[in-house]
């Protein structure tokens, strides 16, 4: 079946019932095809013939670089794929005032610049030129040049030409929609995979009194947050969390890649500070410029109940027990920045005592006044609520920060002796 049945149609008439039945075929044939080019290429052949004009072509905007590209012509020469400035010549015009322009004399008209016909060999004479409008604007322009029979366009020639812009540009339009749509639902479909493989990188839930409990909070679909724990042979407990630079795909993919490189180089039981260290490094060679991870990896001793970790760049550990509560602010830079930097241990005993990691989006969450929590709010939220057991604990804490707003990933891990 023929895409476009009215091309078969050529009868020469140009009265007001022609113009109708021409239009509604056009509506009907740009309707029934989910191949625009091809559609735009036959609907131009055929409005071309209709107009008597030597050539037309079908320009739409490409909004990144502000430029009309040729997506459709007709006539002796081939321009697809050709790109003018959106502001500049009779069909910049066109399109930058939504106005159709008719052109007796190309020569005389100050925008003609010249630069097709010097491309193409064409002289162009005359030239009626068309913007293709939606409820948003122009979306482009539809053009036809030169009479084949010498004459001028006029008024009846641009009333047919603006009729028959019309559906060009309402399929035109549904085509873009239509492309957004699927274009959505891809990445829709690659964020899921993404949260998915990141969910699976992180450590499933013990019970029975182990000693650690963590949590994670995607912002979005993803999370460029991460934490992590492991057994080691001697009996000790790795643990690492991090928080990577920026958001989206480019952000959940490093996480993947930084939380697998800590976790390996963690299970080879490398003190914290080399393990830091052959982290950063590995990222200074491989990360582009611009990209960090701030992150705090270390070990656990149940049998002395005693923590040891280092600190790039994270949030500041808190170390809190009935004697009161410490801070241990990070030593060390983020990775990712700069190679062969040093990250100093730091130590805590845990007896009667618990240790608190969390990321940047606790300290970050806001209150409906739009005040941030800072690093002393997490520790009176934290202090508020230390009496509970450990995860009744969490999850009262992590209930308090899910009344407020979060605008960044939130991580929280918690270290406690089994009592």
């Amino acid at each position: 079946m023929n895409a476009l049945p009215f091309i078969e149609r050529s009868n020469g008439r140009r009265g007001n019932d022609n113009a109708l039945a021409l239009v509604a075929d056009l509506a009907q044939a740009l309707a029934s095809t989910l191949d625009l080019n091809a559609a735009l290429n036959l609907a131009l052949a055929r409005i071309v013939d209709v107009l008597g004009a030597q050539g037309g072509a079908v320009f739409l905007v490409d909004a990144a670089t502000n430029e009309l590209v040729c997506r459709a012509c007709a006539g002796p020469v081939d321009i697809h794929g050709l790109r003018i400035p959106a502001d500049r010549g009779i069909v910049g015009r066109a399109f930058a005032t939504g106005q159709c322009q008719i052109v007796r004399d190309a020569a005389t008209d100050p925008d003609f610049t010249g630069a097709i016909d010097r491309i193409t060999g064409v002289r162009t004479q005359s030239m009626l030129g068309t913007p293709l409008m939606t409820a948003r604007g122009p979306i482009g322009v539809l053009q036809v040049i030169n009479k084949r029979d010498g004459a001028l366009f006029d008024e009846s020639d641009r009333d047919l030409l603006r009729a028959l812009a019309a559906p060009a540009a309402l399929a035109a339009s549904n085509a873009a929609l239509t492309r957004d749509l699927l274009e959505h639902a891809r990445i829709r479909r690659e964020l899921q995979l993404a949260r998915r493989m990141q969910r699976s990188l992180l450590p499933r839930r013990r019970r029975g009194g182990f000693p650690i409990l963590a949590i994670n909070h995607p912002a979005r679909e993803i999370s460029g947050d991460f934490y992590d724990f492991f057994d080691l042979p001697d009996g000790r407990i790795g643990f690492a969390v991090g928080d990577v630079a920026g958001k989206g795909l480019d952000a959940a993919f490093l996480m993947v890649r930084c939380a697998s490189l800590l976790r390996f180089a963690g299970k080879e039981g490398l003190s914290p500070s080399a393990w830091l260290a052959r982290a950063n490094d590995d990222l200074c060679e491989t990360v582009a410029g611009g990209t960090f991870v701030c992150a705090a990896v270390g070990y656990y001793d149940p049998a002395t109940k005693t923590a040891t970790w280092a600190n790039a760049g994270f949030p500041p550990v808190l170390v809190h027990g009935a004697a009161g509560s410490t801070l241990f602010r990070a030593e060390g830079p983020p990775l990712g920045i700069v190679p062969g930097m040093d990250f100093p241990i730091q130590q805590a005993t845990l007896t009667d005592r618990s240790l608190y990691l969390f990321s940047d989006g606790v300290t970050d969450a806001r209150d409906a006044a739009r005040n941030v929590l800072g690093v002393d709010g997490v520790v009176d939220l934290i202090v508020r609520h230390a009496q509970w057991r450990p995860e009744t604990r969490l999850r009262r804490i992590v209930g308090e920060l899910r009344r407020r707003e979060l605008g960044d990933d939130t991580t929280l891990l918690m270290i406690e002796a089994a009592a």
